[in-house]
């Protein structure tokens, strides 16, 4: 662990003696080290008295010897052990040793730590960053709600297995210890550091208030660290790595992240965004919660919070699929626009949109972004009307930013097509929807809801019956996949309004890729 002393100098501080071989509780031989740290060393150890294998951390006897409150970190580690995640390492047990040491018991888990896939590879691709990230939130998210917060978040404290066919499965430890960090604080005053530096966690992940030597008992606080393990994934370094102390704590509390373009890695500008916002020096710059930041990253690769409401997995592969044939008839990027003026959208439709580019992207950098679109510049400077009739650029200006900014699957399209149920279908055809009563129902009356927001194609319920529905749209004139993967989140999101559950969308078939017609195809229980 790195801490100050009074040169201004980071130091590491000398690891106890091992105690391997020794008896802990009288029923947990230790019997390899399989990791040291500021807090502790943890050994790979055997409960004697049923023959399991658990990990076991034994905590530095100085922790207890300088007044920190023993009974705290109990609390907090019972309170941990409570959560029950499957992204945190389970705690089975835990005590005190007669030389006044705490331990935690917890699960065994076969694996490695993201600080040693970290040497072992460095920087990571996004598409693997991402999804640990994204792990590690729902984790946070969980102890979070509990009223449970880390405090020292870094490489050393996530683990990464293979489970469920991941071979980065995330788990997090030391939530219990975290609580040395506050009773370090007690004992030396809310805005001093102790003389060791524990009351502020490990420095280079430490936020800007952590640094600053105020009490902490904000979920922010990992949110930031968060960010710092992002940026360290992505980057392959970290955003402030300077050798004093002094001069670390004034980076962090002053100094802006350097871009990713500065340290010569190209990331999307949406990610930059992310990884800036949970960097922000002001908590109430941040992410507010663990999942704001997660639902940030889905674009990029994050899986959706559990209970959010998503694209469905079908709708992923087929977005897939979709993205394969496309390469193969060599249109892997579409055009800014329809190639025919036919394409058009309600009014209504295209300012909910373009709100919705708005909401990604920000102020600032949407109106950048519609100054390089000359026409909707145009349809916006004149007032957009919502009953009137529109080239359906909106679409394609969607798909742009995704390809630009986000991942480039067109997750996004469909995150806007759901955009587009909630706010611009919603507020309008509510009554329509309370009265259908049944998503059957809903599904049938799709082709007023497309005649009413679409001015070209004629849509076609083939089939409907009780959970399933089949929509087909024939003679598009200028096809264009953006729309169709919207209409497939629309769908979605709507069947779900209507009181549909376990919904799934297909995409079947899509005239954008020669075939003859656009069909979806709709599954879901009542």
């Amino acid at each position: 662990m790195l801490t100050p002393d009074p040169t201004g100098a980071l130091r590491v501080e000398v690891p106890p003696r091992s105690l391997v071989g020794a008896l802990v509780a009288g029923k947990y031989r230790l019997r390899r080290v399989i990791g040291r740290g500021g807090m502790g060393t943890v050994y790979k150890a055997e409960n004697v008295s049923i023959g399991r294998t658990v990990a076991v951390k034994v905590l530095h006897g100085y922790l207890a010897d300088d007044g920190v409150s023993v009974t705290r970190f109990q609390r907090e580690a019972r309170a941990a052990a409570s959560v029950g995640h499957e992204h945190i390492i389970e705690v089975l047990d835990m005590g005190i040793e007669p030389n006044g040491a705490p331990f935690i018991v917890m699960e065994y888990v076969r694996g490695k730590s993201l600080a040693q896939a970290l040497r072992d590879q460095s920087p990571f691709a996004i598409e693997r960053a991402v999804p640990i990230v994204g792990q590690i939130l729902a984790g946070l998210e969980a102890a979070h709600d509990e009223g449970i917060i880390h405090r020292d978040l870094k490489p050393e404290n996530i683990l990464l297995m293979k489970s469920q066919g991941r071979t980065d499965f995330v788990k997090l430890f030391d939530f219990g210890v975290a609580a040395f960090v506050d009773a370090a604080q007690d004992q030396s005053g809310a805005h001093d550091l102790t003389p060791t530096g524990r009351a502020m966690g490990t420095p280079t992940y430490a936020s800007p208030e952590q640094m600053l030597g105020k009490r902490v008992r904000d979920a922010r606080v990992d949110l930031y660290s968060v960010g710092v393990l992002l940026f360290r994934m992505l980057a392959g370094r970290l955003p402030f790595d300077q050798e004093s102390f002094p001069e670390l704590c004034r980076a962090i509390t002053e100094l802006d992240p350097p871009r990713f373009v500065d340290v010569g890695v190209e990331v999307p500008a949406g990610l930059e965004e992310v990884v800036g916002k949970a960097l922000a020096k002001d908590p109430n710059d941040r992410f507010q919660s663990a999942r704001e930041m997660a639902e940030a990253l889905v674009p990029f690769g994050a899986a959706p919070p559990e209970d959010a409401p998503e694209t469905t997995d079908t709708l992923t592969m087929e977005l897939r699929e979709l993205r394969a044939r496309e390469a193969l008839l060599g249109g892997e990027q579409a055009p800014e626009l329809p190639p025919g003026r036919t394409s058009v959208v309600r009014g209504e439709a295209l300012g909910a949109l373009l709100a919705f580019v708005q909401d990604k992207l920000g102020e600032v950098a949407f109106r950048a972004l519609i100054a390089t679109e000359p026409e909707i510049e145009a349809i916006l400077k004149a007032g957009l009307v919502p009953n009137a009739w529109y080239p359906g650029g909106a679409l394609m200006l969607v798909e742009r930013v995704d390809r630009e900014r986000f991942a480039g699957d067109r997750r996004l399209v469909a995150e806007a097509g759901r955009y587009l149920a909630q706010r611009a279908f919603l507020q309008r055809d509510r009554d329509m929807l309370l009265k259908t009563l049944t998503p059957e129902l809903f599904f049938s009356l799709l082709p007023e809801l497309w005649t009413r927001y679409f001015a070209v194609g004629e849509p076609r319920v083939v089939k409907v019956g009780r959970g399933y529905g089949r929509l087909e749209i024939t003679n598009v004139p200028d096809a264009f996949l953006a729309r169709s993967v919207a209409i497939a989140g629309y769908l979605d999101q709507a069947l779900r309004m209507a009181g549909a559950a376990d919904v799934d969308v297909r995409l079947a078939s899509a005239a954008a890729l020669g075939d003859a017609m656009d069909v979806f195809e709709a599954t879901w229980s009542s």
